[in-house]
């Protein structure tokens, strides 16, 4: 039967397309070039793309190996071969969140969880709640509003991620998603990482132990049932005896912990998302401390010791210091120092320039710092609480003690940086009454009239400058010309990967002498320690580490829940034969329980493709094996008895790709096959397949009824011709296909990869299918690499 999807547009491209993936909301397209590059198109295909996202900065890796859209449309998944994956905000091209795995990505598919799906027997409930993010025995996931202020804006004094300022507590557009969705993520080596929300890692699991041996290869797909309780992958391997040959095998994995503990993991997981945006504010923060920070005190003491080698006296230099402020005398050689060295206009640029970097300093510990120390704690806290309540969480693998020691790490930093705002008060306190003293004494030597606000010394003065003397100008320097003996600046230290050369010193007191008598206070998780010897930066990567620790459980466990239900050799190919492309598609059926995949057993075009069928909760019955059926395209449609005309269709087509275009149908991309088994003379056709005819009318094989792997033959051929309805496309190669079936949209790809065309599937075409030669020839649209964070507008 021939159908008139109506063609909309056709456009060239300047770099050969990939990879091509349809937002599941809106009319919108990714597309992965070969030069790394991914680019939003709309529907109508404007010259300029809406936004490029540029590779990643690595020299190797770049290529893009897989696209996926959040269930919601807003969010877009790219993989790339350096095991690089970003979340991108498709409003501004953002990239709101990055992981890191440790091979390359090679397949990924994200998945809606259904609450209809969802069975509530494991959790003791008797019906399934409307809303899996809504429990009235979860904590409360908005609690941190009620109770902690907003945490400021970092865009105006550091070169940040702009989303942050957008919505600090929800950048990672995890608040409105009030069902759990799932993306599932195939590495090469055999690694499968399930990701809720896209961005915790619930599941991290080896598919070698599930193979007859351990050499595993890349993923070819893996897809996770709407109701969480099965998932269906493909993936490589290699004999250990004969390595040349690669088989692909599709396993059947059952894992009741998702669908059984949803709602946790759904809580869980926001809870994640939180964390790990306040640990990515947290290090932008002292980024910005870092940029805050000046280096013009040490210019200071180079000058000092540069002096204090070459000065004739054996008088220490703080003992010259210490006369000129007591008796207001000072050497020639001092004299000569103060008014050419140090100079009048140094000593107010010194002045100036360390009190801004250090009240900087000073506001952003105060502000920020404190801000989302204050939000760690509590978040931390919440997440014990919930650790401690095993039945619903603890079984995930959270863990109490992980997560005190985070909290623990996280309340010595706290107490690090209260130190660093008493050290700047002190420094900056007796750096302006050195600094005055100095400009004072350099002023009177030179003979300039002063201003007698400036002048005026009073005795708290001269004790702060004494003070200073004593305390950094005690030691005279070396003979090492590459060390000082001076100490101005003590707040560099806090921001350098390595033990404080001066760590504050304390005298005990009385509340350390209670500590210390109490064994009860010493180990308690209330009183959080204090590390004298670290550094900020040392204990902020203690803190990385600890939270990274405390978050790295429930993955491990939920990999360990995961149970092999079967296991099948579909093909095999030689080492030496070149991968090409082969279709791949997958789509769970919420309404059946019933999870299918489509794929092939040689490159393309090939003769035939399979469909495989498994059931998502199945019981003991044996008509709940996974079941197939290889499918042959002879003559399209079924023949009309009134048709007088006889049809000039080919009477065999080859199948050049095929994706799902939802629950109900199947979209193919065949090509006709003439002059004697010639694909040249042929045109490609665009068809869909009704999944319901096709269940209904064609008989499935078990699987455990097929003699050796696919590829052998050892099966029956059903020709689904007559059930599909086609549209011949004329002047045209034809490639791969993408299709929405939400959107009711298609992309067809020529073979040469850098032009398409797209289709309205749901409409009639309103002429003829080619235009004048000169309207076909379209220049090509040029791809202009939008800057990070924003978009063009079309």
């Amino acid at each position: 039967m021939q159908q008139s999807f109506r063609q909309l547009e056709e456009r060239n491209l300047s770099v050969e397309v990939t990879l091509m993936q349809w937002s599941p909301k809106m009319d919108l397209i990714a597309l992965a070039n070969e030069n790394g590059e991914v680019l939003l198109q709309r529907l109508t295909w404007q010259r300029q793309p809406i936004w490029t996202l540029s590779p990643p900065s690595e020299d190797e890796g770049k290529e893009v190996r897989a696209l996926a859209w959040r269930p919601d449309g807003k969010v877009l998944a790219v993989g790339y071969q350096s095991g690089r994956l970003l979340l991108c905000r498709v409003e501004k091209a953002e990239v709101i969140h990055t992981t890191h795995v440790d091979q390359p990505i090679t397949c990924m598919q994200w998945s809606a969880a259904l609450d209809k799906g969802l069975d509530s027997e494991a959790n003791g409930q008797s019906s399934v709640k409307a809303d899996l993010g809504a429990a009235g025995d979860a904590p409360d996931e908005n609690s941190s509003e009620k109770f902690l202020p907003k945490l400021p804006s970092l865009s105006k004094i550091s070169s940040i991620k702009s989303y942050i300022d957008d919505n600090v507590e929800d950048a990672k557009k995890l608040k409105e998603q009030k069902r759990l969705n799932m993306l599932a993520v195939g590495c090469n080596g055999g690694t499968l990482i399930l990701l809720a929300f896209g961005v915790a890692p619930i599941v991290n699991v080896d598919m070698s132990q599930f193979i007859p041996t351990t050499k595993c290869g890349d993923f070819l797909g893996a897809s996770l049932s709407s109701d969480l309780h099965t998932i269906c992958v493909i993936v490589e391997y290699s004999n250990e005896e004969d390595v040349t040959e690669i088989y692909n095998s599709l396993l059947t994995l059952d894992c009741i912990l998702l669908a059984s503990r949803h709602q946790e993991i759904s809580r869980y997981a926001k809870k994640f998302g939180k964390i790990r945006t306040l640990m990515e504010y947290l290090e932008a923060t002292l980024k910005a401390v870092t940029e805050a920070k000046e280096d013009i005190l040490i210019e200071m003491e180079n000058k000092l010791t540069k002096y204090a080698q070459q000065k004739p006296t054996e008088e220490s230099l703080s003992d010259e210091f210490l006369q000129l402020l007591l008796w207001g005398k000072a050497s020639p050689e001092l004299q000569q120092f103060l008014v050419h060295d140090l100079t009048e206009k140094g000593l107010k640029k010194l002045d100036q320039s360390v009190e801004n970097s250090y009240v900087s300093i000073q506001k952003l510990v105060l502000k920020h710092i404190h801000s989302v120390g204050r939000s760690l704690l509590f978040q931390l806290s919440e997440l014990k609480g919930m650790a401690l309540w095993y039945d619903k969480y603890g079984m995930l693998g959270l863990n109490a003690t992980a997560i005190q020691d985070a909290i623990s790490a996280v309340g010595s930093f706290m107490l690090k940086a209260n130190e660093l705002l008493q050290v700047i008060e002190s420094s900056l306190k007796n750096f302006k009454a050195f600094f005055r003293w100095l400009y004072v004494i350099v002023m009177q030597l030179m003979e300039e009239p002063i201003q007698q606000s400036i002048s005026k010394m009073y005795q708290r003065d001269i004790n702060f400058v004494a003070d200073f003397l004593a305390e950094n100008f005690t030691d005279e320097p070396s003979l090492d010309v590459t060390k000082s003996g001076f100490t101005l600046e003590r707040v560099g230290q806090y921001l350098r990967k390595e033990d404080l050369q001066f760590p504050v010193s304390t005298a005990p007191n009385s509340w350390q002498d209670f500590v210390a008598s109490s064994p009860s206070l010493r180990g308690s998780d209330l009183l959080f320690p204090w590390q004298r010897e670290r550094s900020l930066s040392q204990l902020h990567d203690v803190v990385k580490d600890a939270v990274d620790h405390a978050l790295s459980r429930p993955q491990s466990v939920g990999g360990e829940s995961l149970s092999c239900r079967e296991s099948f050799t579909l093909d095999k190919r030689s080492e030496t034969d070149h991968p090409e492309y082969r279709t791949l598609s997958q789509q769970s059926l919420q309404d059946q329980s019933k999870l299918l995949t489509v794929f092939m057993t040689e490159p393309s075009p090939a003769q035939c493709i399979y469909m495989t069928r498994q059931h998502t909760k199945p019981d003991r019955s044996s008509q709940n094996e996974t079941e197939m059926v290889c499918l042959t395209f002879g003559t399209l449609g079924r023949s009309d008895p009134d048709e007088s005309i006889v049809s000039l269709a080919a009477e065999s087509h080859l199948v050049l790709d095929a994706a799902f275009y939802g629950d109900h149908s199947l979209s193919l991309l065949l090509q006709e096959v003439k002059d004697e088994g010639s694909i040249n003379n042929g045109k490609p056709v665009l068809c869909q397949l009704s999944l319901e005819s096709l269940q209904a009318e064609v008989e499935f094989t078990p699987m455990s009824q097929v003699k050796g792997h696919l590829s052998s033959g050892q099966h029956i051929s059903i020709d689904a011709g007559p059930l599909v309805t086609s549209r011949r496309m004329d002047n045209m190669r034809a490639g791969r296909l993408a299709v929405s079936g939400s959107r009711k949209v298609a992309c067809v790809l020529f073979s040469n990869q850098r032009r398409v065309r797209l289709f309205d599937m749901d409409a009639e075409d309103e002429g003829e299918d080619e235009e004048d030669d000169e309207e076909n020839q379209l220049e090509d649209s040029s791809m202009v690499v939008a800057e990070e964070g924003s978009g063009t507008d079309n």
